[in-house]
């Protein structure tokens, strides 16, 4: 058991609208050629396994949750919204059968204009209402036309929002949007290759960790309210792209990106708008032309500093990428790198649990290659030296606090170790969801080594260190984590990766007040609580005899 205990000390998880009518009848056109290829429909969740599909495509309305612990909580009423192809509802209170067998698409516009004015203002302004309103709309909508077959004079409110098979309303999901805009949509497939942390796998990251259904169990979901509306970015296009303009020229502004990231564990938003990029950006953003598709940008003329977007979506040799998770290295700071000596149990890492990745080979094949191609976007406006030094002392920064972060989980290991940690495991509340982790989830699934951990001890052990040991900031429990852990949880969490994100994006205050300063700061806390922690067991060892 203590071997099981020992080898459970620091396990990581990242287990963690087209044609307008009139009185009913019909404008539109079919394009005389055909495609000439049956392409299979745009699957937000194709080559997925059946299990998964199971537990976030499925649709199950609000009457269970998302993920592998569905039956432990119900869905929050905002995930019709969050998540649709699981959990959207049709309203009750209006039956669109009607409309829609009918292809009324006038009484959407008719009705609408008077209960959300709001939203026929941003379609009438958008690229679905004047698809060939400029070359550039027209060039593209031709495309769509050849790929899907039909004349597009108007993309209209009954095209996204009617189920015609199943003749009722329905909340638009990316496969919605992927009907048309197929090569953006097959691109933001591309995220799964990565692996997490991405947009596409959002929801599971935020579901599959065992504190979600716990933390709901217990009556917290919607306190888990801004978790859920960021994470939402799986399945729909408007996280980015926001109702009901679509714009692709919002879409290409930092602020589109600044709502998500932002705050305590990746604070992009605070880093890039007050670096001298952002602070460039904020004083001539008139003079960005963001009408042009990024391939057509011309660094200095059309932006003078880079925007989220233009660093993140290009790809490689001048091409972009609807896609900005594709040269991810550091895998936004969470997963510890190989090219570095352990002392603590990091060493181990990933414990043998098998739904996680290794650990990150900053300088392997595929590593090297993404650099270059950051440096290819560096160097338009940089020199190549200074690029490619910036960039590794990036990665010097990021072994520096990921040996502080080793050094700190090993203090707390030893005090497992020597049975110090106060209160002990037996005496506290077990891991979240442990009586549901064995029932729900396979030794297959899990790793042998946690599946038999939860299995033998019930939850009743410390976890510490990426990612599971974080719990502890998402969930309340009885004295678990304990303080000493949590100070850990800061350090890793919290200041390591706002250390990260500050020199990742030129911040300097980000990087040391709000990264290094800090962590010092808090492994000396971690010092003097260990030595507390130690004292007052010698002395209680001393009374006791």
């Amino acid at each position: 058991m203590k071997k099981i205990l020992l080898g459970m000390v620091a396990f990581a998880v990242m287990l963690p609208a087209i044609v307008e009518w009139t009185s009913g009848q019909s404008n539109v056109v079919w394009a005389t050629e055909q495609k000439t290829e049956e392409i299979p429909p745009p699957d937000l969740y194709k080559d997925t396994p059946a299990w998964y599909q199971a537990v976030y495509k499925d649709n199950v309305g609000l009457s269970e949750g998302s993920g592998p612990f569905t039956k432990y909580f119900k869905a929050q009423m905002l995930d019709m919204y969050w998540q649709p192809n699981r959990h959207y509802e049709p309203m009750e209170n209006l039956d669109h059968s009607i409309f829609i067998e009918q292809e009324r698409r006038d009484l959407c516009v008719i009705c609408h204009e008077e209960a959300t004015p709001g939203i026929v203002a941003d379609w009438r302004s958008s690229g679905h209402k004047h698809p060939k309103s400029t070359p550039y709309l027209s060039s593209k909508t031709a495309q769509i036309e050849k790929n899907i077959g039909r004349v597009l004079d108007e993309v209209h409110c009954f095209d996204c929002h009617a189920d015609t098979e199943k003749n009722q309303i329905r909340m638009p999901t990316g496969e919605v949007c992927g009907g048309c805009h197929r090569q953006q949509f097959d691109e933001f497939l591309r995220e799964r290759e990565v692996g997490r942390p991405n947009h596409l796998q959002s929801w599971e990251a935020n579901t599959i960790v065992p504190w979600y259904a716990e933390a709901a169990r217990r009556g917290y979901l919607y306190g888990q309210h801004g978790c859920d509306m960021c994470h939402s970015g799986a399945e729909k296009c408007d996280v980015c792209h926001t109702r009901h303009k679509f714009s692709a020229v919002e879409g290409r502004q930092p602020e589109a990106c600044m709502t998500c990231h932002m705050g305590p564990d990746h604070p992009d938003a605070e880093s890039y708008g007050e670096s001298k990029h952002g602070k460039i950006y904020e004083k001539e953003e008139e003079h960005y032309d963001f009408t042009k598709p990024l391939v057509e940008v011309r660094p200095g003329k059309d932006y003078r500093t880079p925007t989220c977007q233009y660093c993140h979506m290009y790809e490689k040799h001048g091409r972009f990428i609807h896609n900005p998770v594709m040269k991810g290295i550091w895998r936004m700071g969470t997963v510890p790198p190989s090219n570095l000596e352990y002392t603590s149990s990091l060493k181990d890492y990933p414990y043998g649990i098998k739904i996680i990745a290794d650990k990150i080979d900053i300088y392997s094949e595929e590593n090297v290659a993404k650099r270059s191609y950051w440096l290819e976007v560096c160097a338009k406006c940089h020199s190549d030296r200074f690029a490619d030094t910036y960039l590794k002392s990036l990665d010097q920064f990021m072994f520096q606090a990921h040996t502080l972060a080793d050094q700190a989980q090993k203090i707390v290991e030893d005090l497992i170790a020597d049975g110090l940690l106060y209160p002990e495991a037996a005496n506290r509340d077990p891991y979240p969801l442990s009586d549901g982790i064995v029932k729900e989830l396979s030794a297959d699934f899990l790793g042998e080594p946690v599946y038999n951990a939860f299995k033998t001890l019930q939850g009743k052990f410390p976890v510490v260190g990426p990612i599971l040991g974080v719990y502890g900031m998402f969930l309340q429990m009885q004295d678990n984590p304990s303080d000493i852990e949590n100070m850990y949880n800061r350090l890793w969490f919290w200041y390591k990766l706002q250390g990260y994100k500050g020199t990742a994006h030129m911040q300097q205050d980000v990087s040391w007040w709000w990264g290094q300063a800090p962590m010092m700061m808090e492994m000396t806390r971690i010092q003097a609580e260990a030595a507390r922690i130690r004292r007052v067991a010698g002395i209680e060892k001393t009374i006791a005899k």
